[in-house]
């Protein structure tokens, strides 16, 4: 009772109190919150590991494709030491470019020209081959090969035949001797060398006789009556000849004279050919 008394015995003093605690609220109000920052850790990202992706495959360059009109050429009958030519022409079919990087020929004779170089897709062209006869005798067949780069097949062969034959005989209008004039000498004795049947035939009898035995200036041997002549006259008649006739010998005092195995085949295809 004695506090409660002094407190209405002091007013002064709770007057001061209260004013104090008026103060402290009015400061309490009038004092801005600080903003409380948060400091937030940057998060470290890290990327998954990267995934195993087998690798593209290589690019593959687009092949050509030489396509021939023909890889086969006949030329048929050609005169002995005639130079003869054929144009082969050919195309370029595929999707890539190719190129001919060699020609190969079969023999000296024969030539490829102007072929060694790239051809484009589509593009078409053509190349000659060029072949020398001299020296030749008979069926000959020549060939080249080409080596190919990014072609669907690495070489291609081509060929050419002809059947080679001597030349026309020149108008006769005396007896020669074959065996001293060189002109006679070389078509009817050394072209004659290692051949028998009908290329012997034809090397050194033909000019006279014609070809298939048909005649010419000299007789013709497909006639029936002449077909009834013995084996043995017509061997002594090569041998000898008949001078008188125009007929020189093809063995005595003859360099290089025919074999006994020539004249029998000669025989042999004398005797084959067909009577009128």
């Amino acid at each position: 009772m004695k506090y409660s008394g002094r407190l209405r015995a002091d007013p002064l003093v709770v007057l001061i109190i209260l004013i104090g605690l008026g103060i402290s609220y009015f400061n309490f109000k009038a004092k801005p919150v600080e903003e409380i920052k948060i400091a937030t850790p940057t998060a470290t990202v890290t990327a998954p590991p990267a995934a195993n992706i087998a690798p593209l495959p290589p690019t593959v360059a687009a092949q050509g494709h030489l396509v021939f009109e023909k890889s086969f050429f006949d030329f048929g009958a050609v005169v002995e030491g005639e130079i003869i030519k054929h144009t082969f022409k050919f195309k370029n079919d595929g999707a890539g470019k190719v190129k001919i990087v060699k020609t190969e020929t079969s023999c000296g004779c024969t030539t490829a020209s102007a072929a060694i170089r790239e051809y484009a897709a589509g593009e078409v062209s053509e190349f000659e081959v060029v072949i020398d006869t001299k020296d030749k005798k008979g069926i000959v067949v020549k060939t080249v090969t080409l080596a190919l780069e990014n072609n669907d097949v690495p070489a291609i062969e081509l060929s050419l035949a002809m059947k080679l034959e001597p030349p026309p005989h020149p108008k006769i209008g005396t007896i020669r001797n074959i065996n001293t004039e060189d002109a006679c000498k070389t078509c009817h004795l050394e072209s004659g060398v290692g051949q028998t049947g009908v290329f012997l035939y034809h090397r050194v009898c033909a000019q006279c006789h014609g070809k298939k035995g048909i005649g010419g200036f000299g007789r013709a041997f497909n006639d029936a009556k002449w077909q009834k002549v013995a084996d043995s006259q017509i061997n002594k008649v090569i041998h000898q000849g008949l001078p008188e006739k125009g007929m020189p010998s093809f063995v005595e005092g003859v360099k290089p004279p025919l074999t006994e195995e020539q004249i029998a085949s000669l025989i042999e295809y004398i005797r084959g050919l067909k009577p009128r």
